[in-house]
């Protein structure tokens, strides 16, 4: 019997503009999970697929999708918490469940 644990880890994410901005996250998966999810501040994006080792998930808050291994999958995204957040100036703390290594790609906007 597997027991999934649920471990969640904070990545700091500074931005040095005035406005927020709508980040590209890119994450891969460690190991074989039933979800994953990114959260910033109150605002949640879960996602439920039968994630394996090693798949490449990219979500793109600018335009609201989420690819899974290159392909558009959209029905991964659960409608109880799909939101897709923005980074704001200054420090902001990207949380994930379960703990994965992101990369976070914005661009710096100015008021």
């Amino acid at each position: 019997m597997m027991r999934w644990i649920e471990i969640a880890q904070t990545n700091e994410v500074k931005v040095k503009g005035t406005a927020e901005t709508a980040p590209m996250i890119t994450a891969v998966i460690k190991d074989e999970i039933p979800y994953m999810q990114l959260s910033c501040k109150e605002k949640v994006l879960r996602l439920h697929y039968d994630f394996k080792k090693n798949d490449v998930v990219i979500v793109d808050f600018a335009k609201e999708k989420v690819y899974i291994n290159g392909e558009l999958q959209m029905k991964a995204v659960d409608l109880l918490y799909a939101d897709f957040f923005r980074l704001q100036p200054e420090k902001n703390e990207i949380k994930t469940v379960p703990t994965m290594q992101l990369e976070v790609e914005y661009k710096e906007r100015w008021l």
